[in-house]
């Protein structure tokens, strides 16, 4: 196959390659060695933003004449805001511009401030390379994902994709990969306006069987007791041979905190001493805050996380500096950081992993979020089916399936945890 030909202009024709993912001019085309991945692409500026088309002629001529027109349409104002969906033609998305629309749009390019919803850096990504692997998996089946539209993909193509992921991945993040391929088709019928059906709805996976299992009383103080008296270092892998410093002076009352009040990491990293209030209708202190991880997924703002200080994390809430930092808009765990809460989160979760693997060697590991699952399992028993006004899930559904500990809810304990 042949490289594109391409000449200065002015009207914001380029050669772009999918594969090197740039675009190429009259002056460096040359330095672009995958031909079969060229194609003709033309960018018009104007005065709210940018508009880009790509065309499926390999022709020169062709694809200039386009341009051409194309930045006639952008300037005169005929592919404004108002008429987006008359500039775009339905039944000829290809794959790649289909996915290049989702992407931007997951990414808030040219979306209403009123529909932009606030995603972590971590999510895009997740969202980029799940869009990326399913191209990468039709590519390898020699489907020209620039050429084929959006709305032929068919149950054949799902079943390559599925193929291939039942394959290479766990059952526990199948679960994800298909929420954002199915969220990146229903785009296009809903947002875009593509006439078809979602194929991947048909996907059907293994349930995963959840480890429910809490921690112990002495397993929870036997990891306590190996940050302070067994090796913080932890060999990688890899051919580096890099050991990992895993010690943190605030791993204790971090793991002590969270397994007190069942919250998630960035929730706990983040907690501040001014999210505790006195309740004189109840007569004790409650911690106030944001449900974080459900308005990220939401886009909405939900209703408050109420988490009731008993017996135990009062004490706790003392040796921190309840007496001192009351009011304050300090953080609880660790008031005088000078790290990021990002940073914060991955040495609890890395540390608490290392030093279960210290405290017991030879048994399976365990992660820092059986914390929350200990934390839940106590409270199930002492509040029941009320204890959905205090965790924050959307039902006791998923309560049951991954937190609730059915030998310890059967021991008609009270809240005081390990008690």
């Amino acid at each position: 196959m042949m490289r594109l030909k391409i000449e200065k202009n002015n009207y914001g024709l380029r050669v772009y390659c999918t594969k090197c993912k740039k675009q190429y001019y009259h002056h460096n085309i040359n330095q672009c060695k995958h031909e079969e991945y060229q194609h003709y692409k033309s960018i018009v500026s104007y005065s709210n933003g940018r508009k880009a088309k790509m065309y499926k002629t390999k022709k020169y001529d062709e694809a200039l004449i386009s341009a051409i027109q194309f930045k006639k349409d952008v300037k005169n104002g005929v592919l404004n805001e108002d008429s987006i969906k008359d500039m775009i033609n339905l039944n000829n998305i290809s794959i790649i511009d289909a996915a290049n629309m989702f992407l931007e749009y997951k990414h808030g390019i040219d979306v209403p401030l009123h529909l932009k919803k606030e995603i972590s850096k971590k999510h895009l990504n997740e969202i980029k390379n799940n869009v990326q692997l399913f191209i990468n998996i039709l590519r390898d089946k020699k489907i020209n994902i620039e050429m084929m539209t959006i709305d032929s993909i068919s149950d054949k193509h799902v079943g390559y994709w599925y193929e291939y992921v039942t394959e290479k991945y766990s059952i526990g993040s199948l679960s994800t990969k298909l929420k954002i391929i199915k969220s990146f088709i229903n785009h296009m019928i809903e947002e875009v306006g593509v006439v078809m059906k979602n194929p991947f709805k048909k996907v059907i996976l293994d349930e995963v069987l959840c480890n429910v299992n809490s921690i112990t009383k002495e397993e929870f103080f036997n990891v306590i007791d190996a940050v302070e008296n067994k090796t913080p270092f932890q060999q990688l892998g890899g051919n580096r041979k890099e050991r990992k410093n895993r010690y943190k002076p605030y791993l204790v009352n971090g793991f002590k905190l969270a397994l007190h009040t069942g919250l998630r990491h960035e929730e706990l990293v983040t907690l501040t001493w001014n999210d505790l209030f006195f309740s004189r209708k109840n007569n004790c202190y409650m911690f106030v805050i944001d449900n974080l991880k459900v308005e990220r997924i939401t886009g909405k703002k939900f209703k408050k996380k109420y988490i009731p200080v008993g017996e135990d994390l009062f004490e706790l809430l003392q040796e921190l500096g309840f007496e001192d930092l009351k009011e304050s808009e300090l953080y609880v765990l660790e008031p005088k950081r000078t790290i990021s809460y990002k940073t914060m989160m991955a040495n609890l979760s890395k540390g608490f992993s290392h030093y279960y693997k210290q405290a017991y060697p030879n048994r399976e590991g365990m992660k820092f979020k059986v914390l929350r699952k200990t934390y839940l399992t106590y409270l199930n028993k002492e509040v029941g089916k009320n204890m959905i006004e205090l965790s924050s899930h959307g039902s006791m559904k998923t309560l049951q399936k991954h937190y609730i500990d059915e030998e310890i809810a059967t021991r008609g304990l009270n809240m005081r945890i390990f008690e």
